[in-house]
């Protein structure tokens, strides 16, 4: 039976995939992990880096058998991360409209080249606490274009500050670690968050072995749930 493991983005936590989990949990067994600073792991945002997300994730990696990761968006540098540390345990990353970065870049980097990206121009940074958040007039059009009421309802209610920390630092991967673990990627063409000239440009840097589009925005976890575990699906079979 397959394991899942469920990342989320900027913002958000665990609870985004509450659609997806129960779909997906006919194909194995499902985790979906909450990256300190938020939900039930509450963390003040200056003491969060990196190393800090990926041991929270690590935490979801069962001792026996390989993972399946799907990992939305920013946080595509933890997975790669746990792929780097961990090849022998994970059969697969799938990337979700993610950063998906070459060794040595980061997601501050890629970011300020997006220029169709709605998220640069509404986000307020705080460098003394070393959070961002998007503005909420802006989480309609950036995040959830073709999500129903009832989602952005729940969204306006949960979303939180990010911590900064892990979008500056720099990856450091190996072909014969990282590389060694198969990737797949699924583009969201209608997306305004990580646009899709960004994500076809991570694709092209750093290239899967399998891309699939689905015709959704940014959060097709909520507009999208039946289409994304079919493809989720999908792109697991090894």
């Amino acid at each position: 039976m397959k394991h899942f493991l469920l990342i989320h983005g900027s913002w958000h936590g665990a609870w985004c995939w509450f659609k997806i989990v129960p779909r997906l949990s006919a194909h194995g067994t499902v985790a979906a992990v909450n990256l300190p600073g938020r939900g039930r792991d509450p963390a003040a945002a200056h003491t969060v880096d990196l190393d800090t997300m990926v041991a929270a994730a690590e935490r979801h990696l069962p001792a026996e058998g390989r993972t399946t990761i799907v990992v939305h968006s920013r946080y595509g540098i933890v997975a790669s991360v746990l792929a780097e540390r961990h090849p022998d345990r994970i059969e697969r990353v799938i990337y979700l409209a993610s950063f998906m970065l070459p060794d040595g870049d980061s997601v501050a980097k890629w970011g300020q080249t997006d220029t169709a990206s709605l998220i640069l121009p509404n986000m307020d940074i705080n460098m003394t606490e070393l959070w961002d958040w998007l503005r909420p007039e802006a989480y309609r059009e950036a995040l959830y274009a073709d999500c129903g009421e009832d989602d952005v309802a729940l969204a306006n209610a949960l979303l939180c500050r990010e911590p900064m920390r892990p979008a500056g630092e720099k990856l450091v991967l190996t072909g014969g670690r990282y590389g060694l673990v198969p990737r797949a990627y699924i583009r969201l063409t209608e997306d305004m968050a990580v646009s899709l000239d960004l994500q076809d440009r991570l694709i092209e840097a750093s290239p899967p072995d399998r891309v699939e589009s689905i015709a959704a925005s940014h959060s097709a976890y909520f507009s999208q749930p039946d289409k994304l575990t079919e493809t989720i699906v999908s792109l697991a079979r090894v």
